[in-house]
């Protein structure tokens, strides 16, 4: 069970096939959630929790969280969209967005489409629901969740490599 810091809410996480969590271990200078003082919030994250609340500029902050929530239900169709090299790339540029990219694997439109059939924009208004920026590029919810992939290879030679690493730092 995950608990917010700031608010009653929560996730229970399971495992599908219902085996027990393996949870990390800590690597230097890190301090594992799990072993901080309950319900203590660092100066950082405070700060940054406050952005979200606060989401300046965001026009519908229902819309984002709704997008938010779903996104993170569904890692397993951006997984595999992203699937050659095992990973999408994700990133925030503000308390607003979310960037899932990946360069090889599933098109932008197959992976819109995975999504819109289990039911990602469901209920939004239809001008929020989707926006296709281009071939590489589709929003949903005015930009909330950004999907984009790269018509390269980013890793180029060493693709194997570098997701080989990935993998085995998944594993620990």
């Amino acid at each position: 069970m995950l608990h917010d810091a700031l608010s009653s809410a929560e996730v229970t996480v399971t495992r599908a096939d219902d085996g027990a969590m393996r949870l990390p271990s800590a690597r230097d200078d890190e301090v594992l959630l799990w072993k901080r003082v309950p319900r203590g919030v660092s100066s950082d994250e405070r700060k940054e929790a406050d952005e979200w609340l606060d989401a300046r500029g965001i026009a519908d902050l229902e819309v984002r969280d709704s997008l938010m929530s779903r996104i993170l239900r569904h890692p397993d169709l951006v997984n595999r969209a992203a699937e050659p090299h095992g990973f999408a790339n994700c990133y925030v540029h503000h308390p607003g967005d979310l960037v899932i990219e990946w360069c090889c694997g599933d098109s932008t439109e197959a992976l819109c489409a995975n999504l819109l059939a289990q039911g990602f924009a469901e209920g939004l208004p239809p001008e929020k629901a989707v926006e296709v920026f281009s071939q590489q590029s589709i929003s949903f919810g005015h930009g909330t969740v950004v999907l984009r992939r790269h018509s390269s290879c980013l890793y180029g030679g060493h693709a194997a490599e570098v997701t080989d690493y990935i993998k085995k730092r998944y594993e620990s």
